[in-house]
C-alpha cells in the first residue's frame, strides 16, 4: 500500500501549492478566504496549517498563539470573537464542492501520546469524502505515524528543515524517522537542498518550501517535484515551464 503510494503521488501532486493560501492581494493568511483567492488564481493545490482549540475545533492557524493567549487553551468562540477563524469543516464543506482542488494540511501538534487532533481530521476528511484530495504534513513525526494508523489512505510528507540543526546525526534522525512514519514524500525548506536530498528525490518525491524567487524554480525545477510559493503563480509557472537557467 505505502509502495503504491509513493509511487502514484507524483502523478497526483501538482508542481506549484499555493502557501497558506493565496493572501498577498489582501486576503488573511490560513482562512477560507486565502484559500478561495488560491482556486481563483488557478492553483490546484494549496498548503495550510491546523490546530485543536480547547473545546476540540479544528481550526487553520498557523501561530500557537494570539495576542499572548495559547490557541489550545481557547475555545473556538473565544478566538473567532477576537479574529477572523475558518474551520476545517468550514473549509472542506466548501472544499468538497471544488471537484479535483486539492490540500496539503501542516498539522501544528508537538503531542507524543494524545491523538485527538488526528482523529479529528481523519474524522472530517471521511465525512467529506476528501481521502483523494488531501495530503498530511507535518514535523512531527508522531503525527504522521498518528495518520497512518488512522487513515493510511491519505498522502503523508515529512516537514524537514536543518534551521539550527546540522551535522551528519541529524541526517541519521532523519532517515530512521522516515522509515517509522513511511512518508510518500518529504516537504524540505529550499535553503536546506542538498546532495542527499536531491539523490533521495529520484526514489521519494520532494518539494520545496517557501519558493518565492522564480530563478530558485528554474534552478532545481528537474530535480524535484514541486514547490510551495507565497507569490509564484500557476499563470507564471506556466510561462515558465519552457524556460532554462544555466
Amino acid at each position: 500500500m505505502d509502495s503504491l503510494k509513493t509511487y502514484s503521488i507524483n502523478h497526483w501532486l501538482p508542481s506549484l501549492q499555493a502557501h497558506r493560501g493565496y493572501w498577498i492581494n489582501g486576503a488573511k493568511q490560513n482562512t477560507l478566504a486565502a484559500i478561495k483567492a488560491a482556486a481563483d488564481a488557478g492553483y490546484e493545490m494549496t498548503e495550510f496549517d491546523v490546530r485543536l482549540t480547547s473545546d476540540e475545533v479544528v481550526i487553520l492557524f498557523h501561530d500557537d498563539s494570539y495576542q499572548n493567549r495559547i490557541i489550545s487553551q481557547m475555545t473556538y468562540s473565544e478566538l473567532k470573537a477576537l479574529t477572523e477563524v475558518t474551520t476545517l469543516e468550514e473549509l472542506f464543506t466548501w472544499v468538497a464542492q471544488k471537484n479535483n482542488f486539492k490540500l496539503n494540511i501542516e498539522i501544528k501538534s508537538l503531542e507524543i501520546i494524545s491523538c485527538k487532533l488526528e482523529r479529528k481530521i481523519c474524522e472530517l476528511i471521511g465525512k467529506h469524502y476528501l481521502e483523494n484530495r488531501v495530503m498530511i504534513s507535518s514535523f512531527n513525526p508522531l503525527s504522521l505515524i498518528k495518520m497512518r494508523f488512522f487513515c493510511s489512505e491519505v498522502y503523508r510528507a515529512l516537514l524537514l528543515t536543518f534551521e539550527n540543526r546540522s551535522g551528519p546525526s541529524y541526517v541519521r534522525y532523519s532517515y530512521f524517522i522516515n522509515l517509522i512514519c513511511k512518508p510518500q514524500m518529504i516537504n524540505l525548506r529550499y535553503q536546506d537542498l542538498s546532495d542527499f536530498f536531491i539523490k533521495l528525490s529520484e526514489k521519494l518525491p520532494v518539494v520545496l518550501w517557501t519558493v518565492n524567487d522564480v530563478s530558485i524554480y528554474l534552478k532545481y525545477k528537474n530535480t524535484i517535484r514541486g514547490i510551495i510559493s507565497d507569490s509564484i503563480t500557476p499563470t507564471q509557472l506556466k510561462e515558465l515551464s519552457h524556460v532554462k537557467i544555466n
